[in-house]
This record gives C-alpha cells, structure tokens and sequence, in this order.
C-alpha cells in the first residue's frame, strides 16, 4: 500500500517511518500524501491509542528532495503550489488526527521534516538530536507550516532568528526552548520513546481526542489559510535566482552565492 513509509501497529501504537533513507528521507509527493493517509488511518482505528512518526536509517528527514528542485528548474516548471498545498494537508493531519502524535527525532529533522516534528503533540530527542529551519538555505520562505508552529512554541523573535540564520539547533537548547518533550541521552531516543508512550497509553484516550479538537478548533483554525498563503511565496521564491543558486551550490558541494535575485 506504501511506497514511501512503513505503516505498522502494534500493542495500540501505530509507528509511521519515514522510509528514504538513500536521501536521508527527504519528502517527495507521494511521502506527503503516504504519512497524511496513515496518520488519518491511525485516527479511524479504534486499535490505535497513540501514533509515532519516525525516520529510517540515520536521520528523520531532511526535508525537501534536492534533485527534485533541481528537475523542476530545469524543466521551467518550478515548484507547483499543488506540492505545497500537499505538504501542509501533511502537517495539518497531525493536528486533525484524534490520537497523540509524537515525533521520534532520530539524527536531524531539517526543514518540512523539522515542521513535521514542530506539528507533533510531544517530540523526543536524545543528545545527538537536532532541529533544523533549514529552507532559507534553500532560498525558500517556508512551507509545512514550520512558520505556524515555531511561533505559536517560542515566540516571534527566536522563530526569526531560527528561519533566517538557519543554525541547527541541537538537542539541549531545543528542550531549554520547551520544543522537546523529553530529552534522553545519547542511544536511548527508544527507550525514552517508550516511556513517553507508555504514559500515554495510560491516559483516556476520547478524552485526549476532545483536547484535540478544542486545540484545533480555538487556536489552529486559521492553519489552512496560513497553508495557502505560505504555497504562494513558496512558489514565488522557486522562481528565484537566489534558490537556483541554492540548488546547485547544495549539489555542487559548494557555498551558494546569493545575489538577492
């Protein structure tokens, strides 16, 4: 049924693994459109009590797929707004999905996959973990809502200095921040995971699905219109000179040269 993730559920708990690790799971299309399915699988069963999100291999995801922006700059098509619009119907399905979500934030989380992480209910790192604004580098504005959910966790100043310079931020400062849950050493992210797990499965799990929904519908409505607006800068910066560059120069293994164009 998947192409792009691995779907399993075992002893209530649904695991969706992000499943590139070739391209340290970077998102292509279809990953967008597997992980919302599954996360709305995991929400109608009745099985289900609480939903991991992971990646496979080293990394959790690095976000977008370099050589796909490299094929549409080529081909003239740029970024279409269709694949923006997919990536945050992605990130929305966290919010909508009835049952608690935590990221297990293997390596880094980069970019969308960094939105995705942000979207979850609780995230989970160890001390090799780290988060990553990353689409300035690319010389995008941003799309997954990682804009929406930074600013809504740490406040407009850090979500700033986070989107434009771009630095990692690792383990110790992200659960300083209060965007880590839980924090374990370096080697036990599982064994952290499953102790947050286990909590949860212990809680009311309607009752959990009712805070949900009040979270969403009081302070998240507006998230769908956030998603369009941030497809159409998306788009517009996909026809720069400055995210061509990008492009090449993360290929080429070199330093971008941004002209502002």
């Amino acid at each position: 049924m998947y192409e792009t993730i691995i779907y399993e559920v075992k002893n209530n708990v649904a695991t969706i693994t992000i499943n590139r690790p070739d391209v340290s799971n970077a998102f292509s299309l279809k990953t967008y459109s597997e992980v919302k399915i599954a996360l709305e699988l995991s929400g109608k069963d009745a099985e289900v009590r609480a939903v991991v999100i992971t990646g496979s291999g080293k990394n959790f995801s690095a976000g977008g797929d370099v050589n796909r922006f490299k094929t549409l700059i080529e081909t003239e098509e740029f970024l279409p707004p269709e694949g923006v619009i997919a990536a945050g119907a992605m990130t929305r399905a966290v919010k909508l999905c009835p049952k608690p979500v935590v990221a297990k934030i293997n390596g880094v989380a980069a970019g969308a996959g960094c939105s995705l992480a942000l979207a979850c209910d609780f995230r989970v790192m160890d001390e090799k973990s780290k988060l990553a604004m990353a689409f300035i580098n690319m010389g995008f504005s941003g799309d997954t809502g990682g804009i929406y959910f930074l600013n809504r966790m740490v406040g407009t100043a850090k979500t700033t200095e986070m989107l434009v310079l771009a630095e990692p931020v690792k383990a110790q400062e992200a659960h300083a921040l209060g965007l880590t849950t839980k924090l374990g050493k370096e080697g036990e992210l599982d064994t952290t995971t499953t102790e947050l797990i286990e909590k949860l499965l212990q809680k009311p799990t309607q009752a959990i699905a009712k805070q949900k929904a009040l979270n969403y519908e009081f302070f998240f409505s507006d998230l769908e219109q956030f998603n369009e607006r941030e497809a159409q800068y998306m788009v517009e910066c996909g026809k720069t000179k400055d995210h061509q560059e990008a492009v090449y120069a993360f290929l080429e293994k070199r330093k971008p040269n941004f002209t502002g164009k």
